[in-house]
């Protein structure tokens, strides 16, 4: 690999050569071709694929620019047809030798297609020997000096001749001056990637997933003919279409070069090359022309990643992490080239590929003249490429999805022989057998982010598959809670006798991994960053996950993403990264250990994937190059553009985290002295209502999620035990206690225009049941399938998602009615509290904290039964709870008189703007 800088473009060549000119700025902008008299608007796309071009038959095959004409009328075809470029043999321009069309350079198939057809029209016309359209790097040229006028396939043509010369066998040559593969820009690389993924996914005719995985073996081969050093100089490369070789010799050709590679190293793909001749030679059209040894590092990285982002959207969304979220990881286990790293659901890769650039952003400040020092540059690159090709290793369930890892790795040098297309969660000797270095304990590090939701069922593994994991003996809620600990890994269970323990059919994947993540990692030593959803953290029903959690993994930090950090991916769970250490055997974790906890907002994107950092412009030489702070919430990012003339835009050529910024510097502050993050201290980002602190590991309590732990529960907590009231919680004061429910036929009639209400949470506001966008239910249904959910007088209803903890007393004027399956029913035992006590407690500023403190993981924020019960409540006397009722209740009526008086106001001043707009003021 070598980061070569971009060579100069053959337009800046003319540029500077005085053949064209650049003049006016913005939507004025424009380019003159001096000798042709020619000018157009320099912001169209197609007009830079077609200047630059047009620099390259002058200044690389040797055309005068008085031979070349813009803009030609063709003859016998429609009025206003012209041919974009024509090179002529003659002074007078009587004789056309070559007829190019020009596209932009992300043009799809069907317009290229239709591109050439048009310069085969044009130049049957005009009676030239040659013709082609270009669109970026892509191009396909034919010649019909031989050749019917229909042909299109045996007609190929490898290159343009240089100044009426013979045509060319090859295109492109090793280390041939002005005939060798050249570095590419971002742009131009990310174009040839989307086009190549277009041609593969033929309208539809295969998956997306499919298609990318056909694209990767392309890859696969270009990068190994790139590499191949047996090849000697000025030999021509292998992956390309050569003078007169139709697709079905194309096809065959490079097939056998896959066939070859694959012999070679069996392992990475397995299957033959599915592409019909046509589609595969429009795929070689698109990467032919494009470098992917010498295109920095760091530009293919920014190309793939950016199109993999769009891709992996929708129904791949699960496959795809977020990369702020991977570099937030990497930045944190900050890996060593020493180290061997794991990700077992690896997906596209992400993970390894982030920290293999972790190394090698070490590699460059370790070395940092390396580009021009022969000694440094050959260090430089042994630190790097070896934890490259070593020490990254993946596994992945997904076939196409390995195959795209591996992909990855080969395009970022290398590593990919260490990509495992199996399932993670199998038994490990069946691992070991794919791969002999995956074996347990031996992995200093595992960046994942496990799939979240799915289920393992008995039914669908076998005998022994969920018996392999120790935490199926830890779900629901009959786990043991007692137990001893015998040595790392194992415990043995003082409360439940095996006839106790009820086996069940089926197990999270989320929880699984857990486990296998511990498996892999070295005793004592090897620490996981690892995405969770927040129900491990929080639920309930998962305690006794947690309990094995913090039986067999010191833990180290726990981050809380928002809510939305999955949206763009189509997955709403709220979900924090938890950062683990494996114990080692007999270790425990002493209470005053600190655990570090951050919350954030602006993660570096919203739920639509737009970009949300803060920017802040460093330096900037015009013209040249542009250095950016991007901020967000996790770091700060430095970034690197440089002026891409032809695309007359800035591009980003890297961006690496700033050390000491963000959650990260604070990480790195909290390794240092973590006193300083004691529970009581704050820490702000800058962006209420975020903070940074720690929490002992004694201060667990059952929960592990930062919401539950922030400091500013602290001064509520003291509050409450100040109260000269008896404390007690929700659930001591409770008869009863039920949610709702929503029919379960999905069928119109069910709901009336009238009848029974209906509430839902929207009729739920600030201690009042609004009786706004109601609906009403049948009695059928209110009687039969939701006789459960009935409401009395009395009942108190909470909402338990969306506005979590809104409370309302039911009072004669609203029966009957059911509530939906996001309202709980309390009944209460009146001689302790009254209901409207309780909803008031629970509408008032410290209620709704506590309830939403309380609030457990999911999809979607809630209350469980358990955390409604433990929601602490202070009870005064009857006659106290009395008095503060018909208090609050008095000013609740003042308060809605000064509205309703405010409204009549606010009313009044709109009329009387209407009238003096339309009616003319009195002063008029």
């Amino acid at each position: 690999m070598t980061d070569a800088p971009y060579r100069q473009t053959f337009l800046a060549r003319a540029l500077a050569d005085g053949h064209a000119e650049i003049t006016g700025e913005g939507r004025n902008e424009r380019i003159h071709y001096v000798v042709a008299g020619h000018s157009e608007r320099w912001a169209d796309p197609e007009e830079k694929v077609r200047a630059e071009l047009w620099a390259e038959l002058i200044c690389k095959y040797k055309y005068d620019p008085e031979h070349i004409g813009f803009e030609v009328n063709v003859p016998r075809r429609t009025p206003n047809d012209f041919a974009d470029l024509v090179i002529y043999q003659d002074d007078e321009k009587k004789m056309p030798y070559f007829v190019i069309e020009c596209k932009r350079a992300d043009v799809s198939d069907a317009a290229f297609t239709q591109a050439i057809e048009q310069a085969c029209g044009n130049r049957a016309s005009l009676g030239a020997m040659y013709c082609g359209a270009v669109a970026g790097s892509t191009r396909r040229l034919l010649r019909f000096d031989k050749f019917p006028p229909g042909e299109r396939d045996r007609n190929h043509l490898a290159d343009i001749p240089v100044r009426y010369g013979n045509p060319p066998e090859w295109r492109f040559y090793k280390n041939a001056n002005g005939q060798d593969l050249a570095a590419v820009s971002r742009e131009e690389l990310r174009a040839a990637i989307r086009k190549c993924h277009q041609t593969l996914w033929e309208g539809g005719r295969r998956s997306p997933i499919a298609a990318f995985g056909e694209f990767s073996k392309l890859v696969f081969i270009k990068h190994r003919d790139e590499k191949d050093l047996d090849r000697p100089d000025g030999d021509p490369y292998a992956f390309q279409r050569r003078d007169a070789e139709t697709a079905d010799d194309l096809a065959a050709r490079v097939s056998a070069l896959y066939d070859k590679e694959q012999q070679l190293e069996p392992d990475v793909f397995t299957d033959r090359i599915a592409m019909e001749p046509p589609i595969l030679a429009q795929c070689v059209e698109h990467l032919e022309g494009i470098s992917l040894d010498r295109t920095e590092l760091d530009t293919k990285g920014v190309a793939f990643e950016e199109f993999m982002g769009s891709f992996f959207k929708g129904d791949f969304g699960q496959y795809f992490t977020p990369r702020e979220l991977i570099a937030f990881c990497v930045a944190v286990l900050d890996p060593k080239r020493t180290d061997l790293v794991l990700d077992p659901a690896c997906g596209s890769g992400g993970f390894l590929l982030y920290a293999l650039d972790h190394v090698r952003r070490e590699a460059n400040r370790r070395f940092p003249d390396y580009e021009t020092n022969a000694d440094q540059r050959e260090n430089h690159k042994s630190y790097w490429h070896n934890f490259a090709q070593n020490n990254l290793y993946g596994l992945e369930i997904n076939e196409e999805l390995a195959r795209v890892a591996k992909m990855n790795m080969i395009i970022h040098d290398d590593g990919h022989t260490n990509v495992v297309g199996h399932d993670a969660l199998d038994f490990p000797e069946f691992i070991r057998n794919k791969k002999g270095d995956l074996t347990e304990g031996r992995f200093d590090l595992v960046l994942t982010n496990p799939p979240f939701g799915a289920t393992i069922r008995r039914t669908e593994k076998g005998d022994g598959y969920l018996e392999q994991f120790q935490l199926m003996r830890y779900l629901g809620k009959d786990y043991p809670l007692h137990t001893q600990m015998t040595g790392e890994g194992s415990e043995t269970d003082t409360r439940l006798t095996p006839r106790q323990f009820r086996p069940r059919a089926s197990i999270k994947t989320e929880i699984a991994f857990l486990e296998r993540i511990h498996t892999f990692l070295k005793p004592g030593t090897g620490k996981a960053a690892v995405v969770l959803p927040d129900g491990i953290l929080t639920n309930s029903s998962l305690q006794g996950v947690r309990h094995w959690l913090l039986n067999h993994f010191q833990l180290l930090a726990v981050v809380s993403l928002p809510q939305f950090a999955f949206s763009h991916y189509d997955a709403g769970v709220k979900a924090s990264i938890v950062f683990l250490r494996r114990l080692a055997t007999g270790e425990t974790v002493p209470d005053d250990a600190a655990i570090f906890m951050a919350l954030t907002e602006n993660i570096g994107y919203d739920a639509t994937g737009r970009k949300t950092f803060e920017v802040e412009l460093e330096a900037e030489i015009t013209g040249v190059s542009r250095v950016e702070r991007h901020r967000c919430d996790l770091f700060d990012y430095r970034v690197t553009y440089e002026w891409v003339a032809r695309e007359n835009e800035w591009s980003e050529r890297r961006r690496e985290i700033i050390p000491g910024t963000g959650i990260v510097g604070h990480w790195e502050q909290f390794q240092q002295k973590p006193s300083m993050f004691d529970a009581a201290r704050k820490v702000h980002l800058g962006h209420e209502p975020h903070s940074v602190f720690a929490v002992s590991m004694g201060n667990l309590l059952e929960r592990l999620d930062v919401a539950f732990h922030q400091p500013r529960y602290e001064n509520l907590t003291a509050r409450l035990d100040s109260s000269p009231s008896e404390m007690c919680k929700l659930g001591d004061l409770l008869e009863s206690m039920s949610s709702g429910a929503t029919p379960s036929r999905n069928d119109p009639s069910l709901y009336t225009d009238e009848g029974v209400r209906f509430l839902r949470i929207l009729n739920i506001d600030d201690g009042e049941i609004i009786e706004r966008d109601l609906k009403y239910i049948t009695d059928a249904v209110h009687n039969g399938e939701l006789a459960r959910s009935q409401l009395a007088v009395g009942d108190v209803l909470m909402t338990i998602t969306g506005r979590v903890g809104s409370a309302a007393v039911v009072s004669q004027e609203h029966l009957p009615a059911n509530i939906n399956q996001h309202i709980v029913r309390l009944r209460l035992d009146r001689f302790r509290c009254l209901p409207e006590y309780l909803s008031e407690w629970l509408n008032s500023n410290v209620g709704l904290e506590l309830s939403n403190r309380a609030v457990t993981g999911g999809t979607r924020a809630a209350l469980d039964y358990d955390a409604i019960r433990n929601i602490p409540i202070p009870i005064p006397s009857i006659g106290e709870q009395e008095r503060l009722v018909t208090e609050i209740a008095a000013k609740r009526d003042e308060a809605r008189r000064l509205r309703n008086e405010a409204d009549a106001v606010w009313q009044g001043a709109k009329t009387s703007f209407e009238k003096d707009l339309l009616e003319g003021s009195k002063s008029d």
